[in-house]
This record gives structure tokens, C-alpha cells and sequence, in this order.
């Protein structure tokens, strides 16, 4: 029997009731509001989590590229959207390959793209559903107005090799009900339905409702973290997921530092000289700043008189980005807490792993 307490650091450890609390809650939202559910699995990037999403109500995954929805094809999954623009030879071909064993969706947002897509599956023989992406103010991808949408679909829908499906748009916003009930009414008088529209964005289902969705993609609801926290969408009790690290220093006057940077918490979503880290043991300091192997807490909201971490004593911290920790990770240990948790929410020394996880995801960013 293996207690957290007693793991090497930095190591990455997820409460298994938290975690299983949270995929609960949001499956009862969504199956509340009548959408259907397909998570993200780029927050975890653990078939076995995936397969908890799915036990609980999912209809398929969400995977944002090619390699992650290789390892989960793999892996028994049969339903699975790539939201992604996919460009190039590689890619297309790897895509038909998933289409041969698993139901295929991917998004687009231009002629380009998706003649591309329909002629590598016309060659294949095999049929990709496409959507039509959505731009909804991060100006990344996505089409810009109804008509373009419409001149979208009419191509898919003319083309072999691949069937219009629907839209898709992250996050979604408001003003996607507009759009959408537009799309519907140019695509009627083509006689081409609107069966699709995938929402996004952990805390906007409601959001996807309104807007007439179809489905929910949420990711890191699965584990919540501080970005999630800040937006007001999850408790800090309901952060599932953290990064066990060991004080290493304590010389620096107000600051301890801990080994665990960038290369272990990601700098993604580093907020300048504010809370980058919540330290459950000490809720009163926080990650402020990393360099590349070093982790720098603050100790200025210490009351005066109380001490901080002491060298070699290990502290859990919850991070900014749970998506971008993980994909730093090799390996994730699950554990569950025996006896009564404190009220503060920190642990008590005896949380005992319960399963050791690889993370065959971690990586695949082709």
C-alpha cells in the first residue's frame, strides 16, 4: 500500500472522488438540460478516465488532434470529433485510417480544407461527417457569417467522400442562437438539413442550451483547476487534480521554493506576479513565478508570526492550467482519502494511490 505521502516529486495526483464527483456533475447538467455530452479528453489524456466520462452518459470523445484520437481508437473508443482544421497529406491519410474503424468527425472552415478532406475519403472509400466551424470572437478559425456557412455546406453536401453534419463553435456565446436559427433557415431553402451544433466550454452549457445545441464538449471540468476557479465555474474542493512538489529552499526572505517550473506546471495562463499555484497545505501562500525547474512561492499573505513550509516538507499545488500540466506528465496517480477530510480542504498524510496511470496521449500534438 502506497500513500501519496511517500511518492518522489514533482509528481502529478488526482483525488479519484473528486474526479469521479465531477464527471457526475456535469453529465447530470448537461442530461438536465438535454444535451448531449463529449467531453474533451485533451485535459486527461487517459483512456481510462475517457471510459468514466462515457460509463456516466457520454456519447462519444472529443479529441483535438490526430495522434490523441489514434491512442483512444486504440484504446475501444467509436464515436470521436476532431475539432480541428486538418491539413496536409499525413494528416488525411491517418484520418482515413480512423474512419475505417471508428465513427469520424472533424471540423472545417473553408473550400479549401474540406475538398481536401472529401477527396482523400472518396479515394479511401470511406465517409467523414464534417462541421462547420463557428467563429465566436477568439478569431482562431472559424467562418464569419451565415452565407459563408451556407456556401460551406452546399459543398460538403455535394461532395463524395463526406456528409454535412452540422456547426460547431468554442465557446459558445450568446449571439450563436442568431447564427445558427440563420444557418437553419438558408440551409432549408437548400433542402439541406441542420442535424449538428456542438457547443464548448467548461461552465457554458447553459450557454450551448439557449443557443439550440445539439451537444456539450467540456474538458477540464473533469478536473477543474484555477483558471476554472477564477471564472467562478468550480471550488477550490473541487480541484481533482494536483502536482505533489517538495520544498527545496527556504533562503530567500518572504519566498520558499519548491521543485517544480515551467516544465512541471506549464507557464500557460501565467497570471503576472498573482496566484499562479494554490498550495492546499498553506492556503495563505501561492505559486507567484517559475523558471524552468524551480517553482517560487510567496509568503507575503502569511500572518504575521505563522510559519511557512519547511525544507523537504512536500505541499500539494493546484495549477493555473490543468490541460497544459498534464501533457508534462508521464505518469498520474490516482488516490482516495481515508478518513475525514479538514474543513480547509488540505490533506491529511493518509491518501493511499489506489491506480497508477500512464498518459498515452501526453504529446501527441500531430
Amino acid at each position: 500500500m502506497q500513500r501519496v505521502a511517500d511518492l518522489d516529486t514533482p509528481s502529478m495526483v488526482v483525488d479519484l472522488d473528486r474526479l469521479e464527483g465531477n464527471i457526475a456533475r456535469l453529465q447530470a447538467s448537461l442530461d438536465e438540460l438535454g444535451l448531449a455530452n463529449r467531453p474533451h479528453i485533451k485535459t486527461h489524456k487517459i483512456p481510462a478516465i475517457g471510459h468514466m466520462q462515457v460509463a456516466a452518459g457520454a456519447i462519444g470523445i472529443t479529441c483535438q488532434k490526430l495522434g490523441e484520437a489514434e491512442v483512444f481508437a486504440d484504446a475501444g473508443f467509436h464515436d470521436i470529433l476532431v475539432p480541428y482544421n486538418l491539413v496536409g497529406g499525413p494528416k488525411l491519410e491517418r484520418l482515413t485510417r480512423l474512419a475505417r474503424r471508428v465513427k469520424m468527425t472533424v471540423a472545417v472552415d473553408g473550400p479549401v480544407t474540406a475538398r481536401a478532406i472529401a477527396e482523400a475519403c472518396d479515394v479511401a472509400g470511406v465517409e467523414v461527417t464534417l462541421l462547420i466551424e463557428v467563429d465566436t470572437g477568439m478569431h482562431r478559425a472559424g467562418v464569419q457569417s451565415p452565407e459563408e456557412a451556407q456556401s460551406l455546406a452546399r459543398q460538403i453536401a455535394d461532395s463524395p467522400g463526406v456528409r454535412f453534419g452540422g456547426l460547431m463553435c468554442y465557446p459558445t456565446k450568446p449571439p450563436m442562437g442568431e447564427f445558427r436559427e440563420a444557418v437553419r433557415d438558408l440551409l432549408a431553402r437548400d433542402g439541406i438539413p441542420l442535424e449538428q451544433f456542438s457547443g464548448g466550454g467548461t461552465g457554458a452549457q447553459a450557454v450551448s442550451k439557449a443557443a439550440g445545441c445539439t451537444e456539450h464538449r467540456s474538458g477540464t471540468y473533469a478536473y477543474n483547476d484555477l483558471s476554472l476557479w477564477r471564472a467562478g465555474h468550480a471550488e477550490i474542493d473541487q480541484c481533482a487534480m494536483s502536482v505533489l512538489v517538495t520544498v527545496i529552499s527556504t533562503s530567500c526572505p518572504g519566498y520558499s521554493t519548491i521543485d517544480g517550473g515551467s516544465k512541471t506546471f506549464t507557464n500557460d495562463a501565467l497570471q503576472a506576479g498573482g496566484v499562479n499555484g494554490y498550495v492546499r497545505e498553506y492556503p495563505d501562500i501561492f505559486l507567484e513565478k517559475m523558471s524552468e525547474e524551480h517553482g517560487v512561492l510567496n509568503l507575503s499573505r502569511l500572518a504575521s508570526g505563522a510559519s511557512g513550509p519547511r525544507v523537504g516538507e512536500k505541499i500539494h499545488v493546484i495549477p493555473n492550467h490543468a490541460c497544459g500540466t498534464t501533457n508534462l506528465h508521464d505518469v498520474v496517480y490516482g488516490y482516495r482519502a481515508h478518513g475525514a477530510r479538514p474543513a480547509d480542504g488540505s490533506l491529511t498524510g493518509d491518501e493511499i494511490i489506489e491506480v497508477e496511470w500512464p498518459v498515452p496521449a501526453r504529446g501527441k500534438i500531430r
